[in-house]
């Protein structure tokens, strides 16, 4: 004898779907603070490591001209007075390694 479902199939199916683009969206999100938020001045290792267990696919997120985060990462700085992130080149290449978000061959990208 098959006991009942706790939670409907169709409702469950519903909230898994929704819990899915929720964690989706907020993956995106983090990708989107490494590109454009992230300060070596502001924000700690501990804050970025953080971020990348919660959201590992967020090393993942290109934004302008194809770049990964860690390639946003290494180009911060460049201009007098802009933010700089680029101490945390060797956390994302080491975290990003280590959760095979690294890409092909896990080169970085």
């Amino acid at each position: 004898k098959k006991l009942p479902e706790k939670v409907p199939k169709k409702l469950n199916t519903k909230i898994e779907e929704i819990a899915r683009k929720a964690v989706e969206e907020m993956s995106k999100e983090a990708g989107n603070f490494f590109h454009e938020e992230l300060d070596d001045d502001i924000h700690t290792e501990e804050q970025v490591k953080a971020i990348i267990e919660l959201f590992p696919e967020s090393l993942s997120q290109r934004k302008k001209n194809n770049f990964l985060p860690i390639q946003s990462a290494t180009m911060s700085g460049c201009r007098s007075g802009a933010r700089s992130s680029v101490s945390f080149v060797p956390l994302m290449a080491r975290e990003g390694y280590r959760l095979g978000t690294s890409g092909e061959g896990n080169r970085g990208g």
